[in-house]
């Protein structure tokens, strides 16, 4: 089985080069603004919406027009682009389960204040490559690359976007997953706190480096120092893009504090469980706790990593409980956010809260697992000496109209 994911590398474009990039992320702004102008023109007009049929044609029809001339200098795979993503937009907002707004028209580059801006090419006709460290644009030409790691196939697109003053390329490649384990020998559940990052039931903690945290006084001294300039003046520019490149310095080092917590979840766990956490309601008691602690951010990435690994990635449902119960005798208690150790009030046992919890959610995950069919209990073979506390399982396989399996 194959899985599309992106990989991310830094650009190191010339000024020419980058005057170009800032150009055509303009052109790509531009085009949404029109298509999506047009749109609702249509809607007030006759009720309907274009999609993206009607959108390309009206793209090629509007390069006959010297208004409209800079469509040549864009893209044009980049330019259906554009279409295609305003057609998700538009059908995701209408869309019922999906909590998405009707789309709204892009900002311009000066009152964006020098943000975020992006296109996305196609690779036709490979004209998407990297030859001799740099990376080959559409109507753009060879753009230094870091290539810090090699391609895993070929390049399907290329989505470059300037991010916090930087020029970054995400190129989406198609990777081969491995086979999926039939013998599974590790079951672990996993608990998320806000002390302790990740809590596994078999013993393995991370703490939380708190990225946010740690330069938060540095951010309030760039924001006072903002607040202090004239805006929209030479200084006030400056210290814009120093407070930007400092948001940004942030945001990687929680990226690759999730990159390495999750790949070591991958690699030495078999069967993965996680909670459903609502990342959303919890921000809204506390939002910078949650956010610096890349709740979400861990999980999606684990759950990709265990199926190119062959693993097992579940998560228990929102509403069981799992925090508070004595992992020895299952007694459950009821205390405040503030105790992290208790003593158990039926087998006295004195255990953390945190392990505690993660043992919960590895015991309910196994039995979700075993009563649904996807795992079954597997008996050692008598030549093996397995120690007397550790489980085997192997992944069921039901065919058509058969019977489930029951557990060895």
């Amino acid at each position: 089985m194959k899985k599309t994911l992106r990989y991310n590398y830094r650009l190191k474009p010339t000024p020419e080069m980058e005057a170009i990039l800032i150009e055509f992320g303009s052109y790509a702004r531009g085009l949404w603004n029109l298509l999506l102008s047009e749109n609702m023109r249509r809607y007030r007009y006759d009720k309907t919406f274009l999609f993206y049929n009607e959108m390309a044609a009206l793209i090629r029809d509007l390069k006959k027009f010297e208004e409209f001339s800079w469509l040549k200098s864009f893209d044009s795979a980049a330019s259906q682009q554009v279409a295609r993503d305003l057609e998700t937009a538009l059908k995701n907002s209408f869309t019922k389960g999906r909590v998405q707004q009707f789309p709204t028209f892009k900002l311009s580059f000066k009152l964006k204040k020098l943000h975020d801006d992006s296109f996305r090419c196609v690779n036709n006709s490979n004209c998407i490559r990297i030859e001799k460290g740099a990376i080959s644009i559409p109507k753009i030409g060879k753009v230094p690359i870091i290539l810090h790691r090699k391609l895993a196939s070929k390049v399907k697109t290329a989505t470059v976007q300037l991010k916090h003053g930087k020029w970054y390329v995400s190129l989406t490649q198609e990777v081969e997953c491995k086979s999926a384990k039939h013998v599974l020998s590790t079951l672990v559940g996993y608990d998320i706190n806000s002390q302790h990052t990740v809590v596994g039931s078999n013993g393995w903690y991370v703490k939380n480096p708190k990225a946010f945290k740690k330069a938060s006084t540095k951010l309030k001294q760039i924001q006072v120092q903002l607040s202090r300039r004239k805006k929209g003046s030479n200084r006030w520019q400056k210290t814009k893009s120093r407070l930007n490149k400092l948001h940004g310095k942030i945001s990687r080092q929680r990226l690759a504090f999730a990159h390495e917590v999750s790949c070591s979840i991958a690699k030495t766990s078999d069967i993965i469980v996680f909670e459903d956490l609502n990342v959303k309601g919890m921000q809204q008691f506390n939002g910078q706790m949650v956010n610096d602690n890349v709740m979400g951010m861990i999980t999606e990435l684990a759950k990709y990593k265990a199926e190119l690994n062959g693993a097992v990635y579940y998560e228990i449902g929102r509403h069981v409980k799992s925090s508070g119960i004595c992992y020895e005798c299952k007694h459950e208690h009821k205390f405040d956010l503030s105790v992290r150790e208790f003593a158990c009030e039926s087998c006295g046992t004195i255990q953390c809260r945190d392990f505690a919890a993660a043992k919960s959610v590895a015991d309910t995950g196994e039995k979700d697992l075993i009563a649904s069919g996807i795992l079954a209990r597997a008996l050692p073979k008598s030549q093996q000496k397995l120690p007397s506390k550790m489980k085997v399982f192997e992944q069921s396989k039901f065919g058509l109209g058969s019977e489930k399996r029951e557990a060895a």
